[in-house]
């Protein structure tokens, strides 16, 4: 009897194994196993994770700060009473990204000091795919406008969405390795930038959707 079944249990793992070299298995209705053994995910099986952005290129005097104090750890602060302050940097879509679904940048930020009013902050950018056959010319720039209202506690971690309600950023068409370059800044000579002080950058990353570990080719999905 013990035989019996040995047998049949092989036999069954003999059959999946081959169903799964032959085509897509679905472990349910979220999670595929693609032929080539590309783990897949789909529909509720929708993960986030974030693109990180180094920011190290300050212009028009961005300067850097203590965090606190007059010693210890320094930041980017974007100063009140100086104009257009500037800081631009690249951004690379990575191969686990679910091609084509909507990106959504947003800014970790931190006032210097107590005070009410509020800080606008200004994000563009240019996006482009990676062609090897046709390359292309990246589209003209768009621009987002957005304000942080007080009133603000000095030295909290806040974060403030790049895109008007936070819609983030259309990728129809767009593909892994598409390249956006990009710029932030603060005019606080603009009438609705009221907060008088400076305003400290912490981070600058979007949230994106994941489907897959990685890509099946080096340059396609």
């Amino acid at each position: 009897m013990k035989s019996t079944i040995t047998i049949l249990v092989l036999l069954c793992l003999s059959a999946l194994s081959y169903m799964a070299n032959c085509q897509e298995v679905k472990l349910n209705t979220n999670l595929a196993i693609e032929t080539d053994g590309t783990v897949r995910m789909d529909a509720g099986a929708m993960v986030w994770d974030d693109l990180r952005v180094t920011m190290d290129k300050g212009s028009s005097a961005a300067v850097l700060d203590y965090l606190s104090g007059n010693s210890g750890p320094q930041i980017w602060y974007f100063r009140n009473g100086a104009g257009i302050e500037a800081m631009s940097f690249t951004v690379q879509l990575p191969h686990s990204w679910k091609e084509g679904t909507t990106i959504y940048p947003h800014l970790h930020w931190t006032p210097k000091e107590t005070g009410t009013g509020n800080v606008e902050w200004n994000y563009e950018y240019t996006w482009v795919n990676y062609n090897s056959s046709t390359p292309e010319v990246f589209p003209a720039i768009t621009t987002s406008v957005v304000l942080s209202s007080g009133p603000f506690t000095a030295n909290t971690h806040l974060i403030t969405p790049l895109t008007s309600g936070n819609a983030g950023i259309s990728a129809s068409g767009k593909k892994i390795s598409s390249i956006l370059v990009c710029r932030i800044w603060r005019n606080s000579s603009n009438s609705n930038d009221t907060y008088a002080a400076n305003a400290g950058l912490l981070f600058l990353d979007f949230h994106y959707e994941l489907d897959t570990f990685g890509s099946r080719d080096e340059y396609a999905k």
